[in-house]
């Protein structure tokens, strides 16, 4: 299936024109001259993970969601029409050195110890009696899937018949659309492995439209440090594999991942242009306490990892680079060789105007609130984080939710400026409204979009009905991230912080049943497809020693 393109398309320029282009763009956007006083307000690029993940991909961040009664989360929720469904398996076979997600070593059925592969089973069960937990609750409300997602993890490194199991569970369990796109994890090692391209036919028949891996780099050096248990061959080799099979197709790079190089970038985009997958993912690296974070902050290393200035040409070396070859942006991690490749459930994951049902361990999820809620939209909730500790309450028949926050007027309008912002902001009268509910914030709210206009982060814009808002420029696009983590409200910041909630005043706002989902004020949309992953992030946190039968130092 893979696409045929023009040859004056895949043309690149030489690495040296290329550089001097993307550093002259910088230059037309005052970069480096401007970034002090980024910096004095708050703005640098940032190697730390933002809030718990690695972008702002869901509001309330993950890691500002507090312990809650999972009564009080059930009896508040409410579906509506449709949901997306995402669906944990937290087994790797290997552990990276940069991952701080719910994982777990497991090197696949018939190599693993029989008390892994017991524990692996047990898994399995739990997942599928809270599958079916959920599914009657959807029933009830007549509530249908609008797209899956099955991430981790390493969904593929499952054998075929719990794969099979898996799916099944899921057609039997939930009302699932028509159109509804379906998505899976795979890696280069399980796409290549003797089974993989068995395990990818009969998925798609299956009717799994969607496959997604990491690659992270094409670079040896960055494989073997990131302890990804593969060489460059082998990634290439799985994209090659991939694109015979699904059409629709996604490939993660991270950025400066380990140390990192304008000269990585272009070596990575010389591959890209070979392969050219339907969608591309290409994040920047932030780090947690894994080995990777260690590094960074070792006095030993910090120097030898990329400074801002290498980091924010090797940005514009990708939005230029995957230019070239006929790739759209559509935010500024992501890239689409057509529009139809675009990933749709990204508006799903990173806004709580949508439901989305998480299901596993570490898990997370947003739903409404139903007619009888008093004082919020509805709730942002989590699955408890340890493996063995979401089995266990599952299989004794308890709701695994161990945290979350209440989306309240404080939080919506955090909301609207840090997932907003990201493809405009309007303000609408219910935003207006909103804000005048909340002069203080709004206030303060205002006074940071002053600031960053100012820097030319933000710039006022109006959308094809003429209504007047804010978006990012492309030097804000080049910080994006950072910039919608200072929208963050003062609730989610003391979160941040580990300091307590302070008392604050509500509404009491329902909605009626069979509505899909309360919309972001200011933010009205169709009902997204799926189909990018929501990560759990959580429990495995392991020292450089568990690396080294990778060969990593």
């Amino acid at each position: 299936m893979r696409a045929s393109t023009p040859a004056a398309v895949r043309t690149m320029r030489s690495q040296a024109l290329a550089l001097d282009a993307a550093s002259a763009s910088l230059g037309r956007l005052g970069v480096p001259q401007v970034l002090p006083a980024l910096h004095a307000a708050g703005l640098s690029i940032s190697r730390t993970v933002l809030g718990g993940s690695h972008s702002v991909a869901i509001y309330p961040p993950i890691d500002s969601l507090t312990p809650v009664d999972p009564t009080d989360v059930m009896d508040t929720i409410c579906f509506g029409c449709d949901t997306s469904l995402y669906v944990h398996i937290p087994f790797c076979e290997t552990r990276c050195t940069f991952c701080h997600y719910t994982v777990q070593h497991y090197p696949g059925k018939g190599s693993a110890t029989a008390l892994r592969e017991r524990e692996v089973v047990r898994y399995l069960n739990a997942l599928e009696r809270d599958l079916a937990s959920w599914g009657g609750r959807l029933a009830q409300s007549n509530t249908a899937l609008s797209s899956i997602y099955i991430g981790g993890g390493t969904p593929l490194l499952l054998g075929k018949e719990a794969l099979r199991d898996l799916i099944r569970a899921i057609k039997n369990h939930y009302a699932i659309l028509p159109d509804a796109e379906v998505c899976i994890e795979g890696s280069p090692l399980t796409i290549t492995a003797a089974d993989g391209d068995d395990k990818l036919r009969f998925l798609a028949e299956q009717g799994v439209t969607r496959l997604s891996f990491g690659v992270q780099s094409f670079d040896d050096t960055v494989l073997k440090y990131s302890a990804r248990g593969y060489q460059r061959d082998i990634a290439i080799g799985a994209a090659r594999i991939a694109s015979e099979i699904f059409e629709n197709w996604n490939i993660d790079l991270i950025q400066g991942l380990y140390k990192g190089s304008p000269t990585e970038t272009w070596e990575n985009l010389e591959v890209i242009a070979d392969l050219r997958p339907a969608h591309l993912t290409w994040y920047h690296g932030r780090f947690a306490d894994r080995p990777q974070g260690d590094w960074y902050r070792s006095t030993d290393r910090r120097d030898s990892f990329e400074d801002e200035r290498s980091t924010l040409l090797g940005r514009m070396l990708i939005w230029q680079g995957l230019a070239a070859l006929g790739y759209q942006q559509t935010d500024g991690n992501r890239f689409v060789r057509d529009t139809h490749y675009t990933d749709p459930f990204k508006g799903v994951r990173t806004s709580s105007s949508y439901d989305l049902l998480g299901v596993g361990v570490a898990s997370y999820s947003h739903v409404g609130a139903g007619p009888s809620a008093h004082n919020h939209y509805g709730y942002v909730f989590r699955n408890d984080a340890s493996i063995g500790g979401y089995a266990d309450r599952v299989l004794a028949g308890d709701v695994p939710i161990a945290s979350g926050r209440a989306i309240d007027d404080e939080e919506l309008l955090a909301m609207s400026y840090a997932t907003g912002l990201r493809s405009g902001r309007i303000e609408d009268v219910r935003l207006r409204a909103l804000g005048a509910r909340q002069s203080r914030l709004s206030e303060h709210y205002r006074a940071l979009v002053g600031r960053l206009l100012d820097l030319g982060i933000l710039e006022p814009y109006a959308n094809d009905a003429g209504e007047e808002g804010l978006r990012l420029t492309d030097l804000g696009r080049l910080l994006e991230d950072e910039t919608l983590a200072l929208f963050f409200s003062p609730a989610v910041e003391r979160a941040l912080r580990g300091q307590p909630d302070a008392a604050s005043s509500l509404v009491t706002i329902s909605r009626a049943p069979g509505v899909s989902r309360l919309p972001t004020p200011g933010q009205e949309r169709l009902r997204p497809g799926p189909t990018e992953r929501p990560r759990a992030d959580g429990e495995s946190r392991g020292g450089a020693a568990e690396f080294a039968e990778h060969g990593v130092p």
